[in-house]
């Protein structure tokens, strides 16, 4: 599918400036944070003030606003969000980007006629999710950074929702949504915009030994660029091409945008004569890109499964330019030669790559060649000063910070000299007796007339003339236009004043400034009606509503998720009601293959079990029929429901028929709004987020014929990525290259600088797992949960053995039933940890149960 029309080039936004950037550098459209559920919270971002006057601003020059309210909102933030969609609206912004389920029902609810846009948080990456965001009433999806260019036709092809993603610019190594590192290693939650980047650190690849075999930055990804590829993007049928950077400095805005706009243009010029083939990138464009900021390039997904071409190992920061070797160095006068390979000058940033001792970074403050300070060296050797450091000859030094590119940029948005103005054709005629009439046409057609107040008369000392009215109407230098034409239609020997014509002037700009802002005014909503309509979605989800009869919420069942055939049969026999089977195959463990199916429904029966299929919670395009197929056997074996992980299953299963559909934790689950429009979906139970506390817990209500689930023990992913660090290391990174799988041989670990072993399983689809070094467990605080009456409490035993499963689900199920008979009087039994600690040799961790992520 090729578009038919011009793509969209979306810029990032993160502070007054950026906007300025990204506006005068021709970005179609904007995307920016307020203050508020953002999911970039360490950006600038924007009051509600200033985020109504980029609105108008960006509006001006014909650029669209989406304003990101992308993260995870807690119940007690819903009347916060509630407010701050009234003022998102009211400020005429374009669309709002979401990633929680629930704010999706709240804006349908409260403004239906505002756009919605799905954030890459959501992590849709097949049509079956595309269309169960279009059954929500979405407008535009933002793609998992992860799908093909292949798989985004594909998509296109089997649902009808504009598809946008992510082009240029940093790259999370997980799943955008499905990472939880951040949070559980130090209780800052990507998926409430805090992420402490814990993806950019030192790590060591072990073996089950603890044998060291690769020490770097292993999961750092280089950063996207693909303005070589702009054609294939067209072709794709992507509508929006995005720009990641609302972190980076506006200069970085600037330049990208420059570069792609220029691109695009260059591309679309070919278009219309038929000469496509002859699309390229100019050297300076690639230079530009280098420079202002990169960690080394990668196409990323969209042509190939990368592997370690994809990594950045040794350095996770920008690398800048190399513009030469060290050919000299001074200890005494701390001055460095280097033999140049880029020009530098004064004001740029170095930084020396030095063979021991660490690098050594700084500014260059003077420049000497042939024994005389220059401002500039275009070519041989140049000599400058650094502060520290011991750099030997041959180290590569490289430029950090190019400041004239810098200056460059600045200049496009900061200079009256690089802003945008929009040309008008002028006419004044002034008549004896008549008010002065202006009529201002802009670039566009647009049309305005404007009549002054003072009726012309003849003049005593000062008739009006040609230069006197020029001088008054070119004064536009605070406006977005510039006069281009006047024409005059005077009676000779007349005055005006000359207030007279500066009025005339102003009222012309505000007229046609309303003009260019009149197609992005929305309906007004009035702040009482719209108080109604909060008041009635706040009562929809009063406890009172609520069935507390409901039987799942008095009697507790016991579910366990394991990874083989012993080890259901452990769990059932020592005593789990319910066990989730199936989902990911792990190297080197056995699994459950759809041939045992018939087994373990069979076996699930004979005891009263119930055996509920995990759907892989990741399944691109290209895989959907396999599901499917996997969904329909499903139902012929008697497998009575499906545990879905994402958005993608969900849709599959209704679209099936399948009755019994449960929600994964990997939904995201955080307020009582995602559970009613999941409910709404079919769901009949759903898992709630790991980063949830016991408080909020506490506060999050069961509807009728809805169960809520959480996760109370084992080890569960912290990040799932399509990067196999071990296959890198080891192999030649994925099966498309040949890659012999060293992950079969299970054991395999990232130890970070705290001496920390985070577990990898490496699945069927060479994506890495990457699993918290400590084992979730809340045994001894069962007193705690259960004042929650949350209906199903799960074990995590997927990478377990029979006999860890039947231990650990016999302790939960001794403990449940000595709480049911005791009630009040239920003390924990002492003993339990030391047991549990016996099999989880790298601690127990309660996890976000008593800290939160708020």
């Amino acid at each position: 599918m090729e578009n038919k029309q011009m793509v969209e080039l979306l810029a990032p936004v993160g502070s007054n400036e950026a906007l300025k950037a990204a506006i005068q550098n021709g970005a179609d459209a904007i995307y920016m944070g307020g203050k508020l559920f953002s999911a970039r919270q360490y950006a600038q971002n924007f009051t509600n003030e200033e985020l109504i006057e980029a609105v108008n601003y960006a509006h001006l020059y014909g650029a669209r606003v989406y304003v990101a309210v992308n993260t995870l909102v807690d119940n007690s933030e819903l009347p916060e969000l509630m407010d701050y969609l009234y003022t998102l609206y009211s400020a005429n912004v374009d669309a709002i980007i979401v990633q929680d389920i629930g704010v999706i029902k709240a804006i349908r609810h409260l403004i239906p006629d505002m756009e919605i846009h799905a954030s890459t948080q959501m992590t849709i990456h097949n049509s079956a999710g595309v269309r169960f965001l279009e059954e929500l009433g979405l407008g535009r999806v933002v793609l998992a950074r992860e799908v093909s260019l292949n798989n985004i036709e594909l998509i296109g092809e089997h649902s009808k929702l504009p598809l946008e993603t992510f082009i240029h610019g940093a790259l999370c190594v997980s799943y955008s949504g499905q990472c939880l590192m951040s949070s559980m290693i130090g209780g800052r939650s990507g998926n409430r915009g805090r992420c402490a980047q814990p993806c950019r650190l030192n790590y060591t690849l072990v073996n089950k030994k603890n044998e060291e075999l690769q020490i770097g930055h292993l999961l750092s990804p280089r950063d996207l660029k693909m303005i070589e590829h702009l054609p294939l993007l067209v072709k794709a049928g992507i509508v929006s091409l995005k720009i990641e950077g609302r972190m980076k400095r506006s200069e970085y805005v600037a330049t990208v945008i420059r570069n792609y706009r220029q691109a695009l243009d260059h591309f679309y010029y070919l278009s219309k004569q038929g000469k496509t083939e002859d699309y390229a990138v100019s050297p300076q464009s690639h230079k530009d890109l280098a420079q202002i900021f990169n960690r080394d390039f990668t196409t990323g997904y969209f042509l190939e499964k990368p592997g370690p071409q994809l990594m950045s190992y040794q350095r996770p920061n920008n690398r800048g330019l190399m513009m030469g070797r060290v050919t000299a160095f001074d200890p005494l006068t701390r001055e460095v030669t280097l033999e140049l390979t880029e020009s530098v000058r004064v004001g740029d940033g170095y930084d020396i790559w030095v063979t021991r001792g660490g690098r050594t970074a700084g500014e260059i403050k003077e420049l000497i060649q042939n024994g005389r300070i220059v401002e500039r060296v275009e070519q041989g050797k140049a000599t400058f000063r650094i502060n520290e450091g011991q750099p030997r000859v041959g180290d590569r030094v490289f430029k950090t910070l190019d400041a004239g590119l810098v200056e460059l940029a600045r200049h496009s948005y900061l200079t009256p000299q690089g802003i945008i103005k929009y040309p008008l054709e002028v006419k004044l005629k002034v008549q004896l007796n008549e008010p002065a009439q202006l009529t201002a046409t802009d670039e566009q057609g647009r049309k305005v007339e404007v009549i002054g107040s003072f009726a012309a008369e003849k003049a005593q000392k000062h008739p009006l003339t040609q230069e006197t009215v020029t001088k008054q109407l070119v004064r536009l230098g605070n406006t977005i236009f510039f006069l281009q034409k006047l024409e005059l239609d005077m009676e000779p020997d007349l005055m005006v004043p000359v207030s007279e014509l500066n009025n005339l002037r102003r009222d012309m700009v505000d007229r046609l400034v309303d003009l260019r802002l009149a197609p992005y005014l929305r309906k007004t909503v009035a702040q009482n009606k719209y108080t109604a309509k909060v008041a009635e979605l706040v009562k929809s989800l009063s406890p009172n509503l609520y069935d507390k009869n409901n039987k799942a919420q008095q009697e507790v069942r016991l579910a366990v998720q394991v990874g083989d055939l012993a080890s259901l049969r452990a769990a059932v026999k020592s005593g789990a009601s319910i066990v989730y089977f199936g989902g990911e195959s792990y190297r080197g463990q056995q699994g459950i293959t759809p041939v045992q199916w018939d087994e373990v429904v069979s076996y699930c029966q004979s005891h009263r079990v119930e055996a509920v299929l995990i759907i892989p919670r990741l399944f691109h395009e290209e895989q959907a029929d396999e599901i499917k197929n996997m969904l329909e056997r499903s139902q012929r074996t008697g497998i009575t429901a499906i545990l879905a992980g994402n958005a993608g299953t969900i849709q599959l299963c209704r679209e099936i028929g399948i009755q019994r559909i449960y929600g994964d934790y990997t939904l995201n689950v955080f307020n009582d709004l995602t559970i009613e429009q999941l409910q709404e979906k079919g769901l009949q139970r759903i898992t709630l987020s790991p980063e949830l506390n016991l408080e909020q817990l506490k506060k999050l209500h069961s509807r009728r014929g809805i169960d809520l689930e959480c996760l109370i023990h084992g080890q569960f992913p912290l990040m799932i990525t399509e990067q196999c660090t071990v296959g890198n290391v080891l192999g030649k990174g994925n099966l498309e290259r040949g890659c012999p799988m060293p992950c079969k041989d299970r054991g395999f670990g990232l130890k970070d600088r705290l001496n920390m072993v985070f577990p990898i399983e490496c699945d069927e689809n060479c994506r890495m797992h990457v699993f918290n070094p400590k084992t979730l467990s809340l045994l001894d605080r069962l007193p705690d949960l259960l004042q929650v009456k949350i209906g199903v409490l799960r074990i995590d035993g997927r990478r377990e053995d029979e006999h860890w499963v039947r231990k650990v689900v016999a302790l939960y199920r001794q403990e449940l039933d000595r709480f049911k008979e005791q009630g009040a009087g239920y003390r924990v039994n002492s003993e339990i940890k030391e047991e549990l600690a016996k099999l989880s040799p790298a601690g127990l961790t309660a996890g976000h149960y008593y800290r939160g992520v708020l």
